[in-house]
Order: structure tokens, then sequence, then C-alpha cells
């Protein structure tokens, strides 16, 4: 088995703002798995607020890729030793497609799946002045779910007025990605009542879930920050009524199906997300996606290059052709870097 691996940076179309950041880019794990006649790709973003990178990830696939096994479940056992992370996710898939391949599929039969269908996926608004944001859903004509980044300041409520009033016909969530107060929270609810919020993602820091705890929201809770890995689901389970699970955080597809099963066990609804990424890097999400209630897969939308074969968004839903899961042979053209691809995706 020989692993490949290098950091590339990618930029955002224009810069994500969301609350205390400004994110011009990432920097990305883009790996290359070869075993027997089959070959394999992936791209992992890593969960930059643990201070993962590109590089660091890099070093951590290098680091393991020396001792891996050439049988494959052998060497699928050892990637689940690692850390939850972006190396892992990107190795877990990489497996994944070499499986399949031995057996002639696409990958998302491993997950017992006839097909996958294109879902309703979120598509993100970063944090703006409200009319700006405004512009920016009229930007999305399509889209059937728009999801605001806000950031604790007084504006949020006019933010959510602002896109709901050019928007009246979409789905509306918002993540506060830590940046609120409880008293924030609780100001905020008649906007976001009045404006038909559907759900709120990690209004508080992850330290200060208790707070969380009885307080009633009528409005349902979703852990983001906060729900990291199986291990934090009993804790999370007490105070939010959705688990946004994103296979960078967890550490690939094998353990997001897991905890997406987990997750119901205990009553929660289960959303599907990403920490960013091109499209490579939410195949694997995809998959997982088709059994949640709610999907976040919008990263290539925002990004200023993709990878292919790319996602095409359309209707409101987000789709992959069935070939981005089929086996490829080594010798087939499919380059590790896509950064000078024009992004090519249907109007969300």
């Amino acid at each position: 088995m020989q692993v490949q691996a290098f950091a590339e940076d990618i930029r955002f179309r224009q810069p994500l703002v969301i609350a205390g950041r400004v994110l011009p880019g990432q920097s990305v794990l883009c790996i290359e798995v070869r075993h027997g006649r089959h070959v394999a790709h992936a791209e992992a973003a890593g969960v930059f607020y643990r201070g993962e990178s590109g590089p660091r990830m890099k070093q951590e696939v290098e680091a393991i890729s020396e001792r891996l096994p050439n049988d494959l479940l052998g060497a699928w056992r050892e990637v689940q030793k690692m850390p939850p992370g972006g190396a892992r996710n990107a190795l877990d898939w990489a497996l994944w497609q070499l499986v399949a391949a031995q057996r002639g599929d696409p990958a998302y039969r491993m997950a017992f799946l006839q097909t996958v269908k294109p879902r309703m996926t979120m598509v993100t608004l970063g944090v703006d002045e409200p009319h700006k944001m405004a512009q920016a859903a009229l930007a999305y004509p399509m889209a059937k779910a728009l999801k605001l980044k806000l950031d604790g300041s007084a504006a949020d409520a006019e933010r959510v007025a602002a896109v709901r009033l050019e928007r009246p016909d979409v789905r509306l969530s918002i993540d506060a990605n830590e940046g609120w107060t409880m008293p924030h929270l609780e100001w905020m609810m008649a906007a976001l009542l009045a404006n038909q919020v559907e759900l709120i993602e990690q209004p508080l820091p992850a330290t200060d879930d208790d707070a969380l705890r009885g307080c009633g929201c009528p409005i349902p809770l979703a852990a983001d920050e906060s729900l990291q890995t199986i291990d934090d689901l009993e804790r999370i389970a007490q105070m939010y009524q959705v688990a946004n699970i994103k296979l960078d955080k967890c550490g690939g597809l094998s353990a997001a199906l897991t905890l997406a099963h987990e997750a119901r066990q205990r009553g929660l609804q289960v959303m599907v997300g990403c920490m960013g990424g091109r499209s490579r890097a939410i195949l694997p999400a995809f998959i997982a996606a088709q059994w949640a209630d709610l999907v976040d897969l919008d990263a290539p939308l925002l990004m200023a290059s993709d990878t292919a074969p790319s996602a095409t968004y359309a209707d409101g839903l987000i789709a992959f052709d069935d070939a981005a899961f089929m086996p490829l042979a080594d010798g087939q053209p499919a380059s590790l870097s896509a950064s000078l691809s024009p992004v090519r995706h249907a109007e969300a």
C-alpha cells in the first residue's frame, strides 16, 4: 500500500465571517492511496479550532502510513486507533473506497445503500450587515434552506428579519458558532420565532452548555462544537435536540455512522455537516447524509475552486453522479489537486 499526502491552501470565493473569526480560506489535507490496481483520493478540511491544518494532518498521515499493513481490513483497524480528526477522516474514506473497489461496487454499497439520492441542503450566509445578508440570500434563488451565521451583536435580530423579508420561501436556521450568551439567546427568541427560524446551532460556548439544561427553548438546539465524538453524546443529549455530525470532528464515515445511530437511540435528530473543503471532502459525508434529518453540505458552493467529480446543486438539493463513488483503477487520471478547476456548480 502506497500513501501520498500533501497540504493545499484553498480559498473561499469571499472571506467567510463567523462569530469571532474571518476565514479567507482553508489549509486542507489531500491524500492518494494505492493498493493493487486501485487508487483512492480523499480530502479533509480538519477542525481549525482544534489547531488542525493541512501540514499538521499531513504529518499525521505520514506517521501512520509507515506502519499500515497491506491488507485493507488490517489497515482500517490501525486507522481507527488514530485520534479523531481530519487525517483519520481522509484515511478512513480512502480505505472505504479501496475495499469497495476490490468488490467492484460503488463505495456507498459498503453502507448498505442501493443508491444515493439528492438531499436538500442548507446554504450558508456569513455574518454581514443586514441588507448585505439579504442581498446574499437573493444570490441563491433556488435554495430551499438558508443558514445564517450570527455573531452575538445587537444587529443579529435585524439580520434575521432582513433575510426573512427577502426570502419568505425558505427554511431558516441560524448558527452562532459559540458566539452568544444566555441573555442574548433569550433576547433573540422573539425575533427568531417571528421569522420562523427552525434551528439554533451552537448558541453558547461549549464550556457553557450547562446553562441550556432545562431552558425549555421553543426552537430546537443543535450541538456542533459541543459534539466532537461519541464520547460527548450522553452529555449533549441532556441539553440539545439535534446532533450535528461532521466527519472531520468524529474521525470519518465509519465513526459518523455509529455516532448517528447512537444519537437516534438517545432521541436526537441527526444533522450531517462539514468543516468546509471541496466536493472530494464531502463525498463520504453525502453517504452519511442519506439517513440525516438535516443536511448542511454546501461548502463547495463557497469555495473558489473545486475537485472533480464535483457536487451539483439545483432546486435546493445536493447530488453526486454515481461515477463519483465508483472504483478508480491505477493509471486513470485523477489529479490530487484541482485548485485551478473552475467552480461549475448549478446555482443553489
